[in-house]
């Protein structure tokens, strides 16, 4: 990952902690970091044909991947918040629409070739990014 990309990300999540924290007074982010979202809430919430669709179990090597998951892990840490009606909308204006554009096969891993072992597919795989990766763990 480059060096300007992880500055910027840093960046951008302390102004997502401190946004949180202002906007929310005492409302604690449900995940540490969008990794830990990622393997605990998306991937169970988001099943799709592995025939049709592409997933790497390394997501945060792809900066555009690690990038737009991270802003959609921070947008379900606000619209929680909201109930229902929010999380609707979380799954209708953002989680749907993301998701299928980074999964499909014209998405940023159309070059990823998987084994496709079964029809439908479990949680994806998924591999720990190396210590000290996300910025919110130090």
């Amino acid at each position: 990952m480059s060096e300007q990309f992880t500055e910027e990300t840093e960046e951008f999540t302390e102004e997502f902690q401190d946004e949180m924290s202002d906007a929310a007074g005492d409302r604690e982010l449900a995940y540490p970091h969008a990794e830990a979202w990622v393997q605990e809430w998306l991937l169970p919430h988001y099943r799709r044909n592995p025939q049709q669709r592409k997933w790497d179990p390394q997501w945060w090597r792809y900066e555009e991947i690690s990038t737009v998951l991270e802003a959609l892990w921070e947008t379900w840490e606000h619209m929680r918040w909201e109930g229902a009606t929010g999380m609707l909308v979380f799954f209708r204006d953002y989680f749907w629409p993301t998701m299928d554009v980074i999964t499909s096969p014209e998405g940023p891993l159309w070059n990823f070739n998987a084994e496709r072992r079964q029809s439908v597919p479990n949680v994806w795989p998924v591999e720990p990014a190396p210590e000290g990766y996300f910025t919110a763990e130090s």
